[in-house]
């Protein structure tokens, strides 16, 4: 039986994206919250999984307390068990803590067999957090797929490269980046939903997690934005340089021999 995780993130809708002017960060307090696309994505492949090889799914994501709908949305689509991690100390972190911390608490449930990522998020569009779990964790990796197969203990996919389609072989304990064209999600199903509410979801915080507020949040985060600038749009028709200056510039490149 497989132990499957799936890390998924709840993002502002873009229509309603705005940067916070002091901690320079995504405001998330008047934006509407939706299911990172990708990683929707990324559950059917875990069902898909579960559907033809057996096994148990835990979705998991970090985030504030809300962001418990997004667990509950994905189990009404067949996951197993929610798993959020909150806490003050997370909040703020770029990709450097957020990886390092999901992949502390994919340790801290014991380990999986396969963890799925969507391949990037809508808000940062990076693609860093699955390959940085599977670097902290020491697991294989496979990123861009498309499809995954089991077969006699060991993953085959095939993923997007540039020009290309490459099939590879890999083996457990490993992480999966999903593309978004890589399947088409199920819906969730009332009686799923349901049975959702009534399993309630796991809460982790770093009391359980035990790690160094200098490695997690926004203490942690090594990128950090200074400032942001609004840049005007280009001018469309800029005025043509007169005449004489540009004979100028050829008398130039004749005296230095550019042109003859």
């Amino acid at each position: 039986m497989l132990k499957i995780a799936v890390m998924i993130k709840q993002v502002p809708d873009s229509q309603d994206i705005s940067i916070d002017p002091v901690t320079k960060t995504l405001n998330r307090s008047m934006a509407r919250n939706i299911v990172n696309p990708p990683d929707v994505n990324a559950v059917e492949a875990a069902l898909q999984l579960k559907d033809k090889n057996g096994g148990e799914i835990t979705v998991i994501t970090m985030g504030p307390p809300m962001a418990d709908s997004a667990l509950l949305e994905c189990m009404g689509r067949g996951v197993d068990y929610g798993v959020l991690i909150t806490d003050r100390f997370f909040a703020g972190a770029d990709t450097w803590p957020t990886s390092f911390t999901l992949a502390s608490t994919a340790d801290y449930l014991g380990g999986f067999d396969v963890i799925f990522c969507g391949e990037e998020t809508t808000d940062s569009s990076t693609g860093h957090v699955g390959p940085g779990i599977a670097e902290f964790l020491g697991y294989e990796q496979a990123t861009y797929v498309n499809r995954v197969e089991y077969k006699d203990g060991f993953f085959i996919v095939e993923r997007d490269i540039e020009g290309a389609t490459e099939t590879v072989k890999i083996g457990k304990p490993a992480v999966i980046t999903i593309t978004l064209n890589a399947n088409t999600p199920r819906n969730p199903t009332l009686k799923k939903k349901i049975d959702a509410y009534k399993r309630g979801i796991r809460i982790v915080t770093n009391k359980e997690l035990n790690l160094d507020p200098a490695c997690i949040g926004l203490k942690g985060s090594p990128t950090i934005v200074k400032d942001m600038k609004t840049v005007p749009d280009p001018v469309k028709n800029p005025a043509k340089p007169p005449i004489e200056e540009l004979d100028k510039v050829v008398s130039v490149l004749i005296e230095k021999g550019v042109i003859k």
